[in-house]
């Protein structure tokens, strides 16, 4: 007879065994109940969970096709066995979930020893070991240590956090430094005995020596007489100032001796007869104007620089200039420097010029203004881009260009230094200059080159140019009758400086 199609889910079998070994299995369905395998090919837990699901994921897909086919197998002890499968695999998942739960709310007592290593102890020396050996064993360096500290992460300090700190700041060391000044200041009277008698002074030592030159200064203002103050002159020179530059110790040189140029020849003047010169463009006549300027007025100059060795005065035009200076009979030169190697400044000829006395001014006390450490480490870091158009810029320039590009620049810079130096009356043809960036003739320029030998045409000139335009150091320009005019864009100072270095 054929069975009635029942409809619906089938009924859950709960009677129904596993079937034995000998069983025979559905031809439909083919599922094995796993045994626990021994040997060396016995499945592992792992591999063997995952043939678990396997097998509940097969039973439960037979149970939803029977489901939507509405279909009734012929064999009971097929659905038995799917069903049997199915929660068989249920039963073990939770356990498996309960007991991974409970192994991971109940931690071991006793941790792994496995992840930690043993560790090393130091050899014992042995016994006999000679003395500088064993100083070296017990001082060998450790294990290296790195950091994630970078320069870059530090917070940098502004010029107004830096000033603020350093006011704050309460050396404990006050009383002593000032002792120890105080035994250098008991010298003053033999430096200006010293001075009186033709030799310069150069100040060296450990620590700042700025407050001990400003005293010095005081003392030998108020040792001068009322009536030979008008004489004598005192010029205090900063050598640390980066932007310091031979005309500026000149012009400041210059001001000191003559403070008012025209009214040098009044009656009152008891020097009425010399007349007042004019100053010239280029240091080297201004410093013979300046010698020629003493000797005639017989003017007596003390001079004190500050930081003699810093990198603004290392130039060897500038110390040629100052030995020039001590090496006239009317001035007194005082300097202190501050590097160890100070004395590979001079050669023999430079040490005779300036005729020193050295004297040891040690005053241990920490350079405030001689170093500007805000700039010193935006440098160090490089977050100050290099300027194209600024002074510093044009000489990072000119050091890569060859000799003859250098000399026409040379040549440029001059010609547009006496374009500013022109007071406008008689003013030659080839400048056309106004008050803020003069312009040269390009033709003069090119005249000019040609007879320095610099170029041969006009375009290897022009090819000379070319490098200048590139890099932004000079611009071109035409007036008003079409004449094309060429001028670098910067400051009489920085020009000045640049002609130094070149």
């Amino acid at each position: 007879e054929t069975p009635k199609r029942k409809r619906g889910r089938p009924p859950k079998n709960k009677d129904v065994s596993t079937p034995t070994a000998s069983a025979a299995t559905p031809s439909k369905l083919r599922f094995e109940t796993p045994s626990k395998a021994t040997g060396p090919n016995a499945f592992t837990p792992r591999r063997r969970a995952a043939v678990d699901r396997s097998a509940k994921r097969k039973s439960a897909r037979a149970l939803i096709e029977r489901v939507l086919r509405d279909d009734v197998s012929d064999d009971e002890d097929e659905d038995g066995l799917v069903r049997q499968i199915y929660e068989s695999s249920e039963d073990e998942d939770e356990n498996e979930s309960e007991g991974q739960l409970t192994e991971a709310q109940t931690p071991s007592k006793t941790p792994s020893r496995r992840s930690r290593k043993p560790k090393a102890r130091s050899p014992t020396p042995p016994r006999d070991l000679p003395p500088h050996e064993l100083y070296f064993l017990h001082n060998k360096p450790g294990r290296p240590k790195t950091s994630n500290n970078t320069l870059g992460s530090l917070d940098l300090l502004t010029h107004e956090e830096y000033f603020s700190l350093l006011r704050a700041h309460q050396d404990h060391h006050d009383d002593d430094l000032a002792f120890l000044q105080s035994l250098h200041e008991a010298s003053f009277p033999q430096w200006s005995f010293e001075l009186s008698q033709g030799f310069s002074l150069c100040l060296y030592g450990q620590g700042s020596k700025r407050a001990l030159l400003t005293r010095f200064a005081e003392h030998t203002y108020a040792s001068i007489h009322d009536r030979d103050r008008n004489r004598h002159k005192l010029v205090i020179i900063n050598g640390y100032v980066r932007s310091l530059t031979l005309r500026d110790i000149l012009v400041t040189i210059a001001a000191a001796i003559d403070p008012d140029p025209e009214e040098a020849s009044s009656a009152a003047h008891p020097d009425a007869a010399v007349p007042a010169v004019k100053l010239p463009a280029q240091p080297h006549a201004l410093l013979h104007a300046l010698s020629a300027r003493l000797t005639a007025t017989r003017t007596t100059l003390t001079l004190m620089v500050n930081s003699m060795d810093a990198a603004p005065l290392r130039r060897p035009a500038l110390q040629h200039a100052l030995a020039h200076l001590a090496s006239h009979p009317s001035v007194r030169l005082v300097c202190t420097v501050d590097t160890p190697d100070f004395p590979l400044l001079w050669d023999a000829a430079l040490r005779a010029a300036f005729n020193f006395l050295f004297h040891d001014a040690t005053t241990l006390r920490p350079p405030d203004v001689e170093l500007d450490p805000v700039d010193d480490v935006h440098d160090l870091l490089g977050r100050r881009a290099r300027t194209v158009n600024g002074k510093d810029g044009v000489i990072f320039v000119l050091r890569s260009l060859p000799e003859n590009a250098k000399n026409l620049f040379r040549l440029l810079v001059t010609e547009v230094l006496v374009a500013m130096d022109d007071d406008g009356d008689g003013n030659p043809s080839h400048l056309r200059s106004d008050a803020e960036n003069p312009g040269v003739e390009y033709r003069m320029v090119y005249n000019k080159a040609v007879e320095e030998f610099i170029c041969s045409s006009e375009m290897a000139f022009r090819t000379l140019l070319k490098e200048f335009h590139d890099h932004q150091i000079i611009t071109s320009k035409k007036d008003a009758i079409g004449t094309e005019l060429l001028s670098v864009p910067l400051r009489k100072e920085e020009l000045e400086a640049i002609l130094e270095e070149l």
